[in-house]
């Protein structure tokens, strides 16, 4: 099999590789969330995290629903 392709189309095993990477990077992506949540609600508190946690979820809810 060569290593170079010519077009743009890919291997089924390139593309299964390519989705189980894309997979960790996800779940490593998620772990350093969680883990960085952990250390700021060990600061702030849960109410202060809250509440900035519903602003932010409220200006993205406004935002994906504005009117274009």
């Amino acid at each position: 099999m060569p290593s170079k392709y010519e077009t743009a189309v890919y291997t089924k095993e390139q593309l299964e590789n390519a989705r189980t990477k894309g997979q960790l990077i996800g779940w490593a992506q998620g772990a350093v969330s969680v883990g960085l949540l952990l250390f700021l609600l060990q600061f702030l508190g849960w109410i202060p995290l809250l509440l900035v946690g519903g602003l932010v979820g409220f200006g993205a809810y406004k935002f994906v629903t504005r009117k274009k």
